[in-house]
């Protein structure tokens, strides 16, 4: 019965080395954990990246749009409208006619007075935020450090997007808690007018 025992004790022990011991399986379970996260990685990636080239289009588009309208001696707003078609195309392959807006500005000082927003116009894409500038006939709110002096018109440019990640929306709620910028995301450029006084619009 001893004998007996033993035996069974030293199958047991034989069979339980012999499980431990036993690899077959073990790379797909380390395959099952690792792929999540390295899909999570890529795509994760992926919108990070495409939220960098966003911003830096909004960028480009807002320098375009400052530049544009500061060149000509004097501007209307049906030329203005006609301008913000070069930002819906810096801004490509997002779709800013659908999903962004422009607010351009005219922020002038008389002497002796404070500056303040001379005029504004909106358009671009379907929306319409309040101005990071200021709405006419208010003081501007310019960077820290920007002066504008007696005679000086500076002309703004606010180029605005409202940003949806492809596949995470958690990286919205990232941007809630101060990681990244808000959902709306805007990107401004500040211009002097090359030959002439732009703090009022022409009459076409």
């Amino acid at each position: 019965m001893i004998r007996i025992n033993n035996r069974v004790k030293r199958s047991l022990l034989s069979h339980t080395r012999r499980f431990s011991s036993d690899t077959n399986g073990s790379t797909i379970i380390e395959f099952a954990f690792i792929v999540p996260i390295v899909l999570l990685m890529l795509l994760g990636g992926f919108d990070v990246a495409r939220y960098i080239l966003l911003n830096q289009k909004l960028d480009r588009a807002a320098a375009t749009m400052s530049d544009l309208v500061s060149r000509p001696s004097n501007i209307t707003e049906a030329e203005i409208n006609q301008l913000m078609r070069a930002a819906v195309e810096v801004v490509e392959p997002f779709d800013l006619a659908t999903d962004g807006g422009v607010i351009i500005s005219s922020v002038y000082k008389r002497p002796g007075q404070a500056a303040s927003v001379t005029w504004q116009i909106k358009g671009g894409g379907p929306l319409r935020p309040i101005s990071i500038i200021g709405g006419v006939g208010n003081p501007p709110v310019m960077p820290n450090g920007f002066i504008i002096r007696d005679n000086e018109n500076i002309i703004t440019a606010e180029v605005y997007y409202d940003y949806k990640p492809l596949f995470f929306q958690a990286l919205k709620n990232i941007a809630n808690a101060g990681f990244l910028p808000d959902g709306m995301l805007v990107q401004t450029a500040y211009r002097q007018p090359r030959l002439g006084d732009l703090s009022t619009l022409s009459v076409p």
